[in-house]
């Protein structure tokens, strides 16, 4: 072969019916950590973004604090097209594509930042980053036993596929097309999360209820309240309150070709909950103490910040951990929408009765001991017939996330290796990612 055809291969041209691809160091292809909060920093307050802020590509939340205040990791910049992804327990997959963040926003330095030069498109960098052989690499080479990370030197080492920018191009748009729609789903289960906490604010907090006027206020124990409406104790609505379990380790058999879902705390972010990231076998069910609850069921984490009192509802019957409890409603007093909005809500008295020397934590019985506002039957039900649809519809679009994760994480692998060629698919490149 010619050297002009060894040149045109090395570059990853598109030279016949395939595009030849070959492959770079990220090193040579991105910044990783370019800049980092110094003197010059214009702002007093950060938005700031650590490990436990991202699931799954999704930013969960950034929090804002004054920068006297901030953390000891708070130090890393990021700018628009940039990724992120965690440095530490690299198996879990935490990372982000970064789309015009705002200019006072400061990452982890449990975060390694990815800037890209101009020989590779950002989106086509994250997807080579978030591909399951990326995350590999990474937690093959990772050091330390309590907590394996990766160094900067062996993230720059990895390489990646590098096919020409017009290839790079055409995969990002194809594959950002499934996180849009993902991302648009999010952006809607969020507004019908806050449409239900308004709902539930002006109906149980400001008692602006259907008819409300008519109803005279009494005097209770937990000040003026409509009359009728009761302090009850969450037991007295519910008809099962019970911790979850963990069945031994040491047994494979219990763990091994698992069908059922069991659940941890980590995995509960206050919506419906799909599939667990360990399942246990029949026999772990039969031989341990670990329970079987129905769909619909609610879970609650009773240990430790930041996770108490976070919560899940099954879609499927499910187990989980001890650290976790399930909440089934009685539904002759309450119903499930209308019994999680009121633990969501009960979330800060949750912490302030915590108790523990390392980890803060609430117990089986102060869950079932916590009061709160019984509104008269008609008023729940009045509520449940509202709230009910906008609860199946965010179940709904939680289920079409996980189809759209799972066809993208199908594609990604063969589109980044050049399994799939896109070289002749006529693909309108957004102006934004040309």
């Amino acid at each position: 072969m010619g050297a002009g055809g060894a040149d045109r291969r090395e570059c990853g041209e598109d030279i016949g019916e395939k595009t030849v691809t070959n492959k770079k160091s990220l090193g040579s292809i991105v910044s990783i950590n370019p800049e980092f909060l110094g003197s010059r920093f214009l702002y007093e307050f950060i938005n700031y973004i650590d490990i436990s802020s991202i699931k799954e590509g999704n930013l969960e939340k950034t929090t804002k604090i004054e920068i006297k205040n901030a953390p000891a990791r708070a130090k890393r910049l990021v700018r628009n097209g940039d990724t992120i992804l965690s440095t530490v327990r690299p198996n879990l997959r935490a990372f982000l594509y970064l789309k015009n963040p705002s200019p006072d926003t400061v990452v982890s330095t449990g975060f390694a930042v990815l800037r890209p030069s101009e020989k590779i498109d950002s989106r086509f960098l994250y997807y080579s980053v978030i591909n399951q052989e990326f995350t590999d690499y990474l937690t093959n080479n990772a050091k330390g036993a309590a907590y394996p990370a990766v160094d900067t030197e062996t993230i720059a080492r990895a390489e990646i596929p590098f096919p020409p920018l017009p290839i790079q191009q055409k995969i990002a748009t194809i594959l950002s097309a499934y996180d849009d729609l993902i991302e648009n789903n999010t952006r809607r289960i969020r507004v019908l999360e806050d449409m239900t906490q308004a709902i539930y604010r002006e109906w149980f907090v400001n008692f602006c209820f259907p008819g409300h006027e008519s109803v005279r206020m009494v005097e209770s124990e937990l000040g003026l309240v409509p009359e009728g409406w009761e302090i009850r104790c969450i037991q007295d609505v519910c008809s099962k309150i019970l911790s979850g379990r963990t069945p031994e380790r040491n047994h494979d058999e219990y763990w091994n070709n698992g069908t059922i879902q069991w659940f941890k705390t980590k995995e509960l972010q206050d919506g419906y909950l799909l599939n667990s990231e360990e399942t246990i076998s029949d026999q772990g069910l039969k031989k341990s103490s670990a329970k079987l609850f129905p769909e619909d069921t609610i879970i609650i984490a009773l240990y430790a910040a930041p996770t108490l009192g976070r919560m899940g509802i099954l879609t499927k019957p499910a187990t989980f951990n001890q650290a976790t409890c399930a909440v089934i409603p009685d539904q002759n007093y309450i119903s499930m929408p209308f019994l999680f909005i009121v633990l969501l809500n009960l979330r800060d008295y949750f912490h302030r009765i915590a108790q523990g020397a390392t980890q803060q934590n609430i117990n089986v019985q102060k869950l079932k001991e916590t009061p709160f506002l019984l509104p008269r039957k008609e008023i729940v039900i009045s509520f449940t017939t509202i709230i009910l649809p906008v609860f199946e519809n965010i179940r709904t679009l939680t289920i079409k996330n996980q189809n759209l994760r799972h066809t993208r994480d199908l594609l990604l692998p063969k589109l980044i290796s050049g399994e799939i060629d896109v070289s002749e698919l006529d693909i309108r490149i957004p102006k934004a990612e040309a």
